[in-house]
């Protein structure tokens, strides 16, 4: 089996030369991601279903998830992953990675649902190739937000914020309002010729909003509930970052990729009008801050999809 999915510009090939049966797959936010596999991939992947993993060399802990039960370890070849079940906290999946991250060999256990004997691809993008997205978006100056993202009236607008505050409802008021929703709960930010682009995801939020496609971001707001009425506020670059990175998922394995990450945030500030924007939970906020936009130019935007 072979499939090329693409996710915030990198096209990720995946590789199962036996072809033994694939357990939920594709789930339909990661439909629209998948692209023609004939074309060059940035990450290639070789997968082998195997009734025993490896027993792979695994030297120094370079990161250990613990809530998220994978561990990252230095190998002579690069970097060894070891993912464990959430529920029987046994190993389900292993990988040796290029140091790059842009070659990957692994060894997924066989799973059954329904009846069925198969193997789930989602235990090899979560967190195999999720790791891999993350350290290559740091090192090329990108980065994956919590955030909800639009595209509306020639504006590309991202909104972040912590659970709860509001990022998959804005998300449907303005579909409502005609506007193409990207996310509304992750969205990739890369810089891109002296501006920066935002990109659509395939992880869906309450919304279950997913679009494989791409434009300028215009403006950036952090995002809170609000009283009395709706409020903009213009904020220190510095308080912007650090809302950002509370929201932002860290490559913290990857010293080059974390360092990186943080001059992009600090870029950000600089090259994109970012404001804080405490809302009330009512559709109007839409008009608000379209109203609130065209206090200064917007960078005029054509979607790539």
């Amino acid at each position: 089996m072979r499939f090329t999915l693409e996710i915030g510009g990198y096209r990720l090939a995946v590789h199962e030369p036996i072809g033994h049966p694939c357990l939920v797959w594709p789930l339909r936010p990661f439909e629209a991601f998948l692209v023609d596999e004939h074309q060059s991939a940035d990450v290639a992947v070789d997968v082998a279903i195997v009734p025993i993993l490896p027993d792979l060399p695994m030297d120094r802990l370079r990161f250990d998830s613990n809530h998220g039960h994978w561990k990252l370890f230095e190998s002579p070849d690069g970097l060894v992953l070891d993912s464990t079940s959430p529920k029987t906290l046994t190993s389900r999946a292993r990988a040796r990675i290029s140091p790059d991250y842009r070659h990957v060999q692994a060894w997924v256990l066989p799973d059954v649902q329904n009846g069925q004997v198969g193997w789930s691809p989602m235990h090899l993008f979560n967190p195999i190739l999720e790791v891999c997205i993350l350290s290559m978006l740091g090192r090329d100056g990108g980065f994956l937000l919590h955030a909800s993202g639009v595209i509306y009236r020639d504006a590309g607008l991202v909104f972040t914020g912590a659970s709860g505050t509001g990022k998959s409802t804005l998300a449907g008021w303005f579909a409502d309002a005609g506007a193409r929703v990207l996310s509304d709960e992750r969205m990739i930010l890369r810089r891109d010729a002296g501006s920066v682009r935002m990109f659509g995801t395939p992880w869906i939020g309450s919304g279950s909003f997913a679009a494989n496609a791409s434009a300028p971001l215009s403006r950036l707001f952090c995002i809170s509930h609000g009283q009395g009425d709706h409020r903009f506020e213009s904020l220190p670059a510095s308080r912007i970052v650090s809302l950002l990175l509370q929201q932002t998922f860290l490559p913290y394995w990857d010293r080059a990729a974390m360092d990186a990450t943080v001059d992009s945030l600090v870029s950000l500030t600089q090259q994109i009008p970012c404001l804080s924007l405490a809302c009330l939970k009512r559709p109007d906020v839409v008009d608000a801050i379209m109203n609130h936009c065209l206090n200064e130019p917007l960078t005029v935007i054509r979607c790539t999809s």
